[in-house]
């Protein structure tokens, strides 16, 4: 089975090595990080995340400056737009055991999801040169945003993080016909905060409060909810400083909204 295993994974670089064409879309691939969790790139995608993924060499020194970089970049677009942000750090080669990638993704101060065996996905996104660098985008559709980045250099964040931000200002952080009128005051807030929103009809409403990295930190309030406004008050004392995304679900709509906490 291994056998046929790496003469399909052989044929498929053999393929990629030749198509000049770029991918537009997202490969779907859903498998067990390096620290033991389950994860799916379209169950991100699904939830209308923005997804960075690095697939690196070892023993390349380009993939180390190319994931500082991206770090910093990273941190950047997740103080922007907390929880929608979510990046990954691939080994390129099936041959890499999780102890290497976690042993590289560590000495290098890489904070993305640490995974093993790359090589489809790098077949797939046509990268031959180290490191391959891929800008995904969710919602209703899973698109690659700009083109997969091969033998990634570091001016290429600027065209990243602008992709990134443009998919995320149009598709992600806003109100939606079902919860509209979303108003957080005072936003800086020290003490307490009254959200206040318009619901379209009777709805059982959930308000989350995420922290930047994605960590639910609190469920504010759970009920059912009659048409009209809403208003619910935070004490923003019981939390840390720090940005952070209040999430309203309202019968599966999702409108969400930054919260800055300052003590």
């Amino acid at each position: 089975m291994k056998k046929i295993y790496s003469i399909i994974l052989g044929l498929a670089l053999t393929f990629a090595s030749f198509s000049s064409k770029a991918q537009t879309a997202a490969m779907g691939y859903d498998f067990i990080d390096c620290n033991g969790n389950p994860q799916s790139i379209f169950a991100d995608l699904d939830a209308g995340k923005a997804l960075i993924i690095e697939y690196f060499m070892t023993s390349c020194s380009p993939c180390i400056t190319a994931g500082a970089t991206l770090e910093a970049m990273k941190s950047d677009l997740m103080a922007e737009f907390p929880s929608m942000i979510k990046a990954y750090a691939f080994g390129y080669t099936n041959s890499y055991s999780c102890s290497t990638i976690n042993s590289w993704v560590t000495t290098n101060g890489i904070t993305s999801i640490p995974a093993d065996s790359g090589a489809l996905q790098v077949a797939y996104y046509g990268g031959m040169g180290m490191p391959t660098i891929v800008i995904l985008g969710g919602g209703t559709s899973h698109t690659v945003l700009g083109s997969p980045y091969l033998a990634f250099t570091t001016s290429d964040t600027t065209t990243m993080a602008n992709d990134i931000r443009n998919f995320l200002n149009g598709t992600g952080i806003k109100e939606n016909n079902f919860i509209s009128k979303i108003n957080l005051f005072p936003n800086p807030s020290n003490d307490q905060v009254k959200l206040t929103f318009e619901l379209k009809e009777i709805s059982t409403v959930k308000i989350e409060l995420f922290d930047i990295s994605g960590r639910l930190v609190s469920t504010i309030a759970e009920k059912k909810n009659q048409a009209g406004q809403i208003t619910e008050t935070i004490n923003t004392s019981l939390f840390s400083d720090g940005a952070y995304l209040i999430k309203i679900n309202a019968n599966g709509n999702v409108s969400q909204q930054k919260l800055n906490i300052v003590h």
